[in-house]
């Protein structure tokens, strides 16, 4: 695939590191974010961050922007740019570890406009999660932030990074999370970055084995979105096809989404593929968003280039192709294979065919159409080839208002979404996912 064969997509998720400040000391931390009375000067001011929103809204309409940090809610003006990031269209979400969210501050972000928070808690009781954060307490006060937003109204996710300690408390994170009305349970495969540097990561044939774990545990709660993150290997373990087209890659891929549809800036307004690709590709106090996400060089490369190694010649290399900021940790460059796949290619496999945008034999009535625009740009592309493939699959012709209602799944916890002549219709809760790539906070 060339550049001149890939159209530049707008991005559907934004991942920002609002300040370095922090009141935990995370001994993974990628940011390497500290303890300190005041931000540094280094960092965005107000104006220039509410600048940065509206630049985001501009490029990307509808995207889900993270808030995150070190710690965001030690960022004096958080309100004011979650109500700005809304007000344009946004859906902001605020990535935290929880502490330092009472049940005030969860009020006033809901007032704003927050969409949800997540929430890290990386065991099931206190212990290694303390002691992981660097300080005692500390679980507790994230279960207190996840109640608080909750009571807000807030849709909650629970974060928790997959390390050799917690590695058996899977299913007792999954009862926490339902036990906190929890509409996401996202587990994260550590990328040894930043302070992470440091950290032992799980051995190849242990990401196989949890990754197995966590589509059983998703296949026995289905109230609960369980999902793996910084692992694209998942696809191939659920048995998906290969070679399909670009829209079934969206449905049900894992593929990294670095530099494709997501992307990071950090608190000085520098832009990075994403938080764990620490290379710096522009500065928004001096370049456009625009001009960077068009036409910066190592975004082009890491939607077009085939990865090296074992993950080019693969039969997933498009919809996995392994994680570039695993590659990049491991080898220095993002487009290397990712050896933490334990994944052996079968000897009569041939390389993944490029996906190819394929027609959907479907057309949509305008007021499905309609419904469908008011879903947010980031969960619309799943939403859309899912009730494709449910119309194929019932040989429907035509996608009414009505069908949709009869195939959004059942979703008592997340957010809705007013519609045409009907009130509210549930965003499909196998397709939201609050939040896909938060900071280690």
């Amino acid at each position: 695939m060339t550049a001149a064969e890939c159209l530049v997509p707008a991005p559907t998720i934004v991942s920002w590191n609002i300040t370095r400040r922090c009141n935990l000391a995370c001994g993974h931390c990628y940011l390497d974010a500290v303890q300190r009375r005041a931000a540094p000067t280094s960092e965005l001011n107000t104006s220039e961050a509410l600048s940065v929103v509206e630049q985001i809204a501009e490029l990307a309409p509808g995207a889900m922007l993270v808030l995150t940090g070190g710690e965001p809610l030690l960022r004096a003006d958080l309100v004011t740019l979650v109500n700005r990031a809304a007000a344009s269209g946004l859906a902001p979400v605020i990535g935290t570890n929880g502490t330092l969210l009472s049940k005030r501050r969860a009020a006033e972000l809901k007032g704003a406009g927050a969409a949800g928070v997540g929430i890290s808690v990386d065991s099931a009781g206190s212990v290694f999660h303390d002691r992981l954060r660097g300080v005692p307490g500390a679980w507790r006060g994230a279960l207190r932030g996840a109640a608080a937003a909750r009571r807000a109204g807030m849709a909650v996710s629970l974060q928790a990074i997959l390390f050799e300690q917690n590695r058996d408390d899977l299913a007792a994170l999954a009862d926490l999370a339902e036990s906190l009305g929890a509409m996401a349970l996202n587990f994260f495969f550590l990328v040894c970055t930043g302070r992470g540097a440091t950290c032992t990561d799980l051995a190849p044939a242990a990401y196989d084995e949890m990754l197995a774990r966590i589509i059983e545990l998703q296949a026995s709660r289905p109230d609960l979105l369980i999902r793996a993150r910084c692992a694209p290997y998942q696809r191939r373990l659920l048995g998906l096809p290969t070679g399909g087209s670009a829209e079934s890659y969206s449905a049900g891929s894992g593929a990294c989404l670095a530099g494709r549809s997501y992307f990071r800036i950090t608190p000085e307004g520098q832009v990075t593929p994403c938080p764990y690709i620490p290379e710096m590709i522009g500065d928004l106090r001096n370049t456009a968003l625009r001009s960077i996400w068009e036409h910066q060089p190592v975004l082009t490369r890491l939607r077009t280039e085939l990865p090296g190694g074992k993950c080019g010649t693969c039969d997933f290399r498009y919809s996995c192709g392994g994680c570039r900021a695993r590659a990049l940790a491991q080898h220095g460059d993002m487009m290397a294979e990712d050896t933490q796949c334990a994944y052996v290619v079968p000897g009569d496999a041939l390389p993944e065919r490029a996906p190819t945008p394929q027609p959907a034999n479907v057309a949509w009535e305008p007021a499905a159409q309609a419904l469908l625009e008011r879903i947010p740009a980031f969960a619309r592309t799943t939403v859309k080839a899912r009730l494709e493939q449910a119309a194929a699959r019932e040989e429907i012709s035509r996608i009414t208002v009505e069908f949709m209602r009869a195939h959004r799944p059942h979703f008592p916890l997340g957010a809705r979404l007013a519609g045409p002549d009907e009130g509210t219709m549930p965003v499909c809760h196998r397709a939201v996912d609050f939040v896909p790539k938060t900071p280690r906070q």
